[in-house]
C-alpha cells in the first residue's frame, strides 16, 4: 500500500472491519440517507450505458442498478480485496459486470483502456484525507469520461457541516466532527479549481431538509426533553428521508450531503 494521505492504513482497516455487518451497513451507519444518496446518482444516469464506480464497497449501488436500469457495462473498483472479491462471487453470472481491486488514488492514464459514459461515487472521495489529493484523483479519473460523460458523486460538504455547527451552537448542541477517515469536500475549492479533463457542472444540495430535521430539530428534541442521545433508527430518521423532496425549510445551505456533477472538458 502506498501511503500517500495520512490513515490510509487505518482508513483500509476500518472499511475492512465492517465487511460482516448487515448489507446496507457496510458502507454506513445510516441507512435512510443511504437510499437518498442511490437515489440522487441514479436519477442522473441513462440506460444503456459504460459505469465506472469508484469505491463499489459491497456491490449494493450496482445492485439498484441492475433492478432500474439497463446496463452496458459496469466496473466497479474499490481497493480492498476481501470486498471485491464479494462482489465477484456476488454478480459472477453477470458478464457486463466486472470488479477491479484497484487503489483510486493511483489510477492514471494507463489504468483503462477504454472509457465511460458515467463515472460515479458514493462518499468516496471523502477518504482521501488531502484536499491536492482529491482534486487529483478526480481530475484523473475524469480522464476516462467519454466526450459527452458525466462524473456524478454524492459526498459531503465541509461548508454545509459548518453550517449545521453554527446552528446546532445556537441550541446548545455538541459540535458535529466528521470520521477520523474523512475530509469532506471543500466546495469553495472545488467551484474554483482548474481541472484539466473535466469542469464542475453544478452542485446539488438536496438534503439541507433531512439534517435540518435530524442534526437539529431531533437532536434538540432528544437533548432537552428525552434526555438521551439521538440514534439513526428513531422515527424522526423516517420523517426526515419523507421530507426530502418537500419545500426547502431553511434558507440556508445544511446539505451534507451533495450530488457534485462534473462534465467532460472538451
Amino acid at each position: 500500500m502506498i501511503k500517500n494521505y495520512k490513515f490510509k492504513k487505518e482508513n483500509y482497516n476500518f472499511w475492512l472491519s465492517r465487511i460482516n455487518n448487515s448489507e446496507r451497513k457496510v458502507c454506513t451507519n445510516d441507512v435512510n440517507l443511504d437510499f437518498i444518496e442511490e437515489d440522487q446518482i441514479i436519477k442522473n444516469l441513462k440506460n444503456n450505458r459504460n459505469i465506472l464506480e469508484i469505491g463499489c464497497g459491497n456491490g449494493l449501488l450496482v445492485k439498484e442498478l441492475i433492478k432500474t436500469k439497463k446496463i452496458k457495462k459496469y466496473i466497479g473498483v474499490d481497493f480492498v480485496p476481501d470486498l471485491i472479491n464479494f462482489c465477484k462471487r456476488k454478480f459472477f453470472n453477470r458478464k457486463n459486470i466486472d470488479f477491479i481491486c484497484k487503489d483510486i488514488t493511483l489510477i492514471n492514464e494507463k489504468t483503462f483502456n477504454f472509457s465511460f459514459d458515467y463515472i460515479i461515487s458514493k462518499r468516496v472521495i471523502q477518504n482521501i484525507l488531502s484536499l491536492r489529493l482529491q482534486l487529483k484523483v478526480l481530475d484523473n479519473i475524469g480522464f476516462y469520461l467519454k466526450k459527452n460523460g458525466f462524473m456524478v458523486l454524492v459526498e459531503s460538504s465541509s461548508v454545509a457541516q459548518n453550517n449545521i455547527n453554527n446552528l446546532r451552537k445556537k441550541y446548545k448542541l455538541k459540535k458535529i466532527i466528521p470520521p477520523f477517515h474523512n475530509l469532506f469536500l471543500d466546495d469553495h475549492q472545488i467551484e474554483k479549481y482548474s481541472f484539466k479533463n473535466i469542469k464542475l457542472k453544478k452542485i446539488e444540495n438536496f438534503s439541507t431538509n433531512f439534517y435540518y430535521i435530524t442534526r437539529i430539530i431531533y437532536a434538540y428534541y432528544a437533548k432537552n426533553f428525552l434526555k438521551k442521545n439521538p440514534h439513526l433508527n428513531h422515527p424522526f430518521q423516517i420523517i426526515a428521508k419523507d421530507m426530502m423532496t418537500d419545500y426547502k425549510l431553511l434558507n440556508i445551505d445544511l446539505s451534507q450531503i451533495k450530488t457534485y456533477i462534473f462534465e467532460k472538458k472538451t
